[in-house]
């Protein structure tokens, strides 16, 4: 969103849609649109709709003249049914979750705002932020060993950190 407002392509000129069950014909209608219109679509979570794919797919091999400000954006996790022609026609961006104490811990940092951090007087509260960046740090940095030495496999993430 803010390369898109950074673009001029903030407000009405970006649109996006969770993909979920129903949203087929939705998706295909927005795209209908933002190719004629020169808008972007963001197509959020196409994982959850990998055998529609294919008929976007048919959709974009379709399109003979798009306005030139068209993009579409599809985000999803990995799959291994993605349609190589989508992806062999596509730039890709990938974003991995860092690797190692260090930029573990400093992903984390990031995330949290100044504000929050000043929001709390008490005098340990920095220091009990740290220990617990750190310790989301080590169990983050556990899970690409798999199940040694976790009973239950569970993806420790963001929203963990901020419970």
């Amino acid at each position: 969103m803010k390369l898109a407002e950074r673009s001029g392509f903030g407000g009405n000129r970006l649109k996006f849609l969770a993909m979920g069950q129903g949203q087929e014909k939705v998706a295909l209608q927005l795209l209908e649109t933002a190719v004629s219109r020169g808008q972007w679509l963001m197509l959020q979570n196409c994982h959850l709709l990998v055998k529609w794919l294919k008929d976007l797919e048919k959709a974009l091999e379709m399109i003979r003249k798009p306005h030139p400000d068209f993009r579409l954006w599809l985000t999803t996790d990995p799959t291994k049914d993605f349609p190589i022609g989508i992806l062999q026609k596509s730039l890709k961006v990938v974003t991995e979750p860092p690797n190692g104490l260090k930029l573990n811990m400093r992903a984390t940092y990031f995330k949290i705002s100044h504000e929050a951090l000043d929001a709390c007087q008490h005098p340990a509260s920095k220091s009990l932020v740290y220990v617990l960046a750190f310790f989301h740090a080590v169990v983050q940095e556990r899970r690409k060993f798999g199940k040694i030495g976790w009973n239950v496999p569970y993806d420790f993430n963001e929203s963990d950190f901020q419970v």
